[in-house]
């Protein structure tokens, strides 16, 4: 009887409906990778250099930067507006997945000094 009466409330939450659109939960980006997540891609090309691949579909974009792992990062238009980075993927060569944030990293202690 206890059990019926405590689950009451929940049971009449899951009864209300909502109307109009869900806002998106805030999405944290992964670790390390706060400087090009949501960022356009000349952020990226600027901090890395060239890109080793960059392929368009439609209005998406990817950009590929290898070195000790590969780094891609894949850009999405935002509100109908300019492209953003929207979600990164990283692997070793070996193809081993590796966090985004370490890969980045890695990419930059390569680069030479000054760039």
């Amino acid at each position: 009887m206890l059990l019926a009466l405590a689950t009451a409330p929940m049971l009449g939450a899951c009864a209300t409906t909502t109307t109009g659109p869900v806002p998106a939960a805030p999405h944290t980006p992964p670790a390390g990778m706060e400087r090009l997540l949501g960022q356009p891609p000349e952020v990226a090309l600027q901090l890395l250099g060239a890109s080793t691949l960059d392929r368009r579909e439609g209005p998406a974009r990817q950009l590929q930067f290898a070195g000790a792992c590969v780094l891609d990062l894949f850009y999405l238009p935002v509100a109908g507006a300019a492209l953003r980075a929207t979600h990164a993927e990283a692997r070793l060569p070996n193809g081993q997945d590796v966090q985004p944030g370490e890969c980045l990293a890695a990419l930059l202690r390569a680069r030479p000094a000054g760039r």
